[in-house]
């Protein structure tokens, strides 16, 4: 892969393959493909729900991720580095948990992206304050369980929803959001299926995500 010739934040022409992901969802396990153009389509809509999060430039985003997420992740911090935002990274084990307080103790985080049910475990085993912790960050988007722990302790976090090889977002208003322009979100016998809208280097047609919920006749999906 030339990277000088085509740079690795992404091409809207380029449909080779960058590299490889991990979709996990309670039906499969499987590798998928990424294209350049997937990943400079992926980033405009991490800038758009990035701004939705307040950032601006110079905010910091703290990324919570493990090395088979990577595919998913990238053209976030790509939407990041397009935001003139900052990113700091710690991987979403019990095990780096540590690394996520320090961040947010000694940083402005102003969104603490991708929480996890790990991190949580892992700082109750360090015998730090789940609620302290998390206290000095501008806005929290957790993934499922974790969003619902974390609501318990009083916080109002984004949910990130685990569409296979995308991701969802649920405002903490309960507004639901995805990526319009390249997905298309259906409901099967209460399960959410996802179609690929453009040409992308998977290109995925009613995907059953393991994601049980409803759409509504304008397309809009709600979590059962």
């Amino acid at each position: 892969m030339d990277v000088a010739v085509k740079p690795i934040m992404g091409s809207v022409d380029d449909f080779r393959v960058m590299m490889h992901g991990c979709i996990r969802t309670s039906h499969t396990v499987m590798s998928y493909p990424v294209s350049f153009r997937d990943v400079h389509a992926d980033s405009l809509f991490g800038e758009r729900m990035f701004r939705k999060m307040g950032v601006e430039p110079g905010s910091i985003i703290m990324f919570t991720t493990g090395s088979s997420e990577y595919a998913h992740f990238w053209p976030y911090e790509v939407s990041v580095s397009n935001l003139d935002s900052c990113v700091a990274i710690a991987e979403n084990f019990i095990f780096d948990a540590g690394r996520s307080e320090m961040f947010m103790r000694r940083l402005p985080i102003k969104v603490a992206f991708g929480i996890t049910d790990a991190i949580l475990d892992g700082m109750a085993a360090l015998k730090f304050e789940v609620a302290t912790a998390f206290a000095p960050a501008g806005v929290i988007c957790a993934r499922d369980g974790a969003a619902d722990r974390l609501k318990e302790l009083g916080f109002a976090p984004w949910r990130m929803v685990n569409f296979g090889p995308t991701f969802g977002f649920v405002s903490p208003q309960g507004e639901t959001i995805y990526d319009t322009d390249e997905w298309l979100i259906e409901e099967a016998a209460g399960e959410l299926l996802i179609t690929a809208r453009s040409v992308r280097a998977l290109p995925l047609v009613r995907f059953r995500t393991g994601v049980m919920g409803s759409v509504s006749s304008e397309g809009i999906f709600s979590l059962a």
